[in-house]
Order: structure tokens, then sequence, then C-alpha cells
């Protein structure tokens, strides 16, 4: 074989693996698409609660929360005392926006959220994999800050 086989060789390969790549992303991007609901993330306690829904045309929405969020005395949402509005926002979290694959990865577009830093920001997910009706996830960067965590989902059928 000669330099320029070899070097043609090596370019098909190199070819082949970016197709195999993009294909592999274009089927999580279609399998990703649905209404999951929370199985497990470590910052909201032992049995969160949550949904995430993914669109085909590119748009999600997502809310997580503790299981055990107290319920406000003055049974009004708009009249908590300090401590149960921290309660709350300590414990839960909703955003929505625009999401794409990307091999593993799950990139976010954040247009709006609970906890505003986040809003108008990218957000990145990695290792997404799905599982028959098991998607998960590392989030590099929670909102609580701390070291990266592995959130669970579950189809919702």
């Amino acid at each position: 074989m000669n330099q320029r086989s070899i070097l043609r060789a090596a370019a098909m390969t190199a070819l082949g693996f970016v197709l195999t790549m993009n294909q592999a992303a274009a089927q999580m991007a279609k399998d990703i698409v649905g209404t999951w609901s929370l199985t497990s993330a470590d910052a909201f306690g032992p049995t969160p609660k949550g949904s995430i829904i993914f669109e085909t045309n590119g748009r999600f929405s997502a809310i997580l929360m503790r299981n055990d969020l107290a319920k406000y005395a003055s049974n009004s949402r708009i009249q908590g005392t300090p401590a149960e509005y921290k309660g709350t926002v300590d414990g839960s979290l909703a955003y929505f926006g625009t999401y794409s694959v990307s091999g593993t990865d799950l990139n976010l577009h954040v247009d709006g959220s609970t906890f505003p830093n986040w809003t108008g920001t990218d957000q990145k997910r990695t290792n997404i994999a799905i599982t028959g009706d098991e998607f998960k996830y590392t989030q590099p960067t929670p909102s609580g800050g701390g070291p990266a965590t592995v959130v669970v989902w579950k189809r919702v059928k």
C-alpha cells in the first residue's frame, strides 16, 4: 500500500466514524422525545417528584421538586413566610427552552427558569443514555453547586 492509499483508507474510516456518531445522535434525539417522570436526583431528596417533556420541535420543559415540600400555613402562595418561601426555593426548580443532542451530550438553551441565573444560558447534560424506559444523564454543574450528579427519569406511558 502506498501513502495515498493509506491516507484514503484513514479518511474513509474517519468519515464512517463521524457518520455513525451523527446517526447515533439523531437516534438519541428521536428516543428522547416524550414525557419523563423523575425517579432520582440527589439535590431533591430520596423520593423526588418531577417531569421533563421533550417535543419533536426541539422545545423542552422541566420541573423538579422535593417530595416533602411543606404546605404554607396561610394557604396562599403569595402570603408565605420567609421560611416557607426559602423551603420552596431550596426544594424546587423549573426551567424551559430549546434542546439539541450531540453525541452523548444534551444541550439546553434555557429561555426561563425559577433560578433566574439560568435564564438565557446554555446548559449541558453529559453521558445521556436511554435504556428501555430509563433516561439518565450527568448534570456537571447543579444549580445548588456541589459535585456533578446523575439524574434519572422514567418514560411516562
